[in-house]
């Protein structure tokens, strides 16, 4: 996720949910219990689902 995220130069900040309580629960109150999960703008995306991210991230730029 991190490669695909920098070779699309999207920033980020990545949170590890084994050793950050907050980000744990911040995961939980989202309604999952796996990762990864990818908060970009508004939109949320399960796992590493290419299509999802490159439209995410297209809405994400064509708002920013």
């Amino acid at each position: 996720m991190k490669a695909w995220l920098s070779r699309e130069r999207v920033p980020f900040t990545a949170y590890n949910v084994d050793e950050d309580e907050r980000a744990y629960d911040d995961l939980i109150a989202r309604g999952f219990r796996t990762v990864p999960v990818t908060v970009i703008g508004e939109t949320i995306v399960k796992g590493f689902d290419e299509a999802s991210l490159r439209d995410a991230v297209e809405q994400w730029r064509a708002g920013s």
